[in-house]
């Protein structure tokens, strides 16, 4: 059984660098259309949902175990209603909606907040994802 636990890990490692490298690979090709077409938001549709996977890539080892166990599949909705609807709101309304946001400025402006925030959100839907009796 140990054994099969350093596959998983393994498995996914591997899936998540080759994730990576391939979305680094799209950023560049994405950002060098953005300049020469001057229409960008297909550009920043992706550098706003990039690591979404991320995190389900993170919590799929946790869903899994709750996908073979017994009991129906439920959502808990407050984890939802808590970091997973926040976190797009964070990533996208400033962005994509006309209307003023309440986001501060510094997460707005700070590279990393944008990368934390869309892997947590990710994580946060897969872990909201269990089996209840």
């Amino acid at each position: 059984m140990v054994k099969r636990t350093y596959w998983v890990i393994l498995g996914q490692a591997s899936i998540l660098f080759i994730y990576l490298w391939i979305a680094s690979y799209l950023f560049q090709f994405l950002q060098m259309k953005a300049n020469e077409v001057e229409s960008f938001y297909f550009y920043l549709l992706f550098t706003q949902t990039a690591y979404i996977p991320v995190g389900f890539l993170m919590g799929s080892g946790q869903m899994i175990k709750e996908w073979k166990g017994e009991g129906r599949l439920r959502i808990n909705r407050l984890l939802i209603a808590l970091l997973v609807v926040p976190a797009l709101y964070i990533l996208f309304v400033p962005y994509f909606l006309p209307f003023p946001s309440v986001t501060p400025a510094i997460i707005l402006t700070n590279p990393s907040a944008g990368t934390v925030i869309q892997i947590m959100a990710g994580y946060a839907f897969v872990k909201s994802i269990q089996k209840k009796k």
